[in-house]
């Protein structure tokens, strides 16, 4: 199950409350996809140990949140779809902008216990393979090139961990058409990739 444990009607009055300036119901919003950011993060981190030196979780959770809140006084999402979408979208912009930041940025390695004298490393070099910040920044790129349902799919899947069945209920449609919509998705990730998806 998703880390939010929101009954859908209750939700659904929380975006209305918040569409009238309900500053109570936005912070239960704001709560609902808590979780997921926070695990997001810790998994971006995990992943590159070298960002660790610049970024703590709790770092870039704060800037995701308030993206979002931003989004929200913005946009003011209709209804449960829409808000999760909204969500998805601001967890990608902020990843992917995190992988451009620091893509080409010079790393500091551990130092030697007997050496504490440490120079940066230079960017990766150009004619390389990919590294894993930049196929995570083509990734995200890409979720953002794809067609609206598809999109969302991946949004409510990588971004905030549903089933395809929890999905399939919030679209109203059964789970084969989730599922191929999802296939639809990862293949056309995985062509504009080139073949080269992050975490592999």
């Amino acid at each position: 199950m998703p880390e939010f444990e929101f009954d859908s009607v209750y939700l659904q009055d929380l975006i209305v409350r918040v569409r009238t300036g309900d500053r109570a119901a936005e912070d239960r919003l704001i709560r609902a996809i808590l979780g997921r950011f926070q695990n997001l993060a810790r998994r971006m981190l995990n992943q590159f140990p070298d960002l660790k030196c610049v970024h703590q979780t709790g770092d870039i959770v704060q800037d995701s949140l308030l993206r979002l809140l931003r989004a929200i006084r913005a946009v003011s999402p209709q209804t449960t779809r829409d808000f999760f979408n909204l969500a998805a979208e601001q967890i990608r912009r902020q990843l992917l902008d995190l992988a451009r930041k620091h893509r080409n940025r010079p790393t500091f390695p551990l130092p030697d216990a007997e050496d504490s004298s440490v120079e940066p490393t230079g960017p990766a070099d150009p004619a390389s393979l990919p590294n894993e910040l930049e196929r995570w920044e083509q990734f995200h790129s890409a979720v953002a090139d794809l067609p609206a349902e598809q999109r969302e799919v991946i949004g409510l899947t990588f971004y905030h961990g549903w089933t395809q069945a929890q999905i399939a209920d919030l679209f109203q449609v059964d789970e084969r058409t989730i599922r191929r919509r999802w296939q639809a998705a990862c293949l056309a990730l995985n062509q504009a990739l080139g073949g080269q998806l992050p975490g592999q």
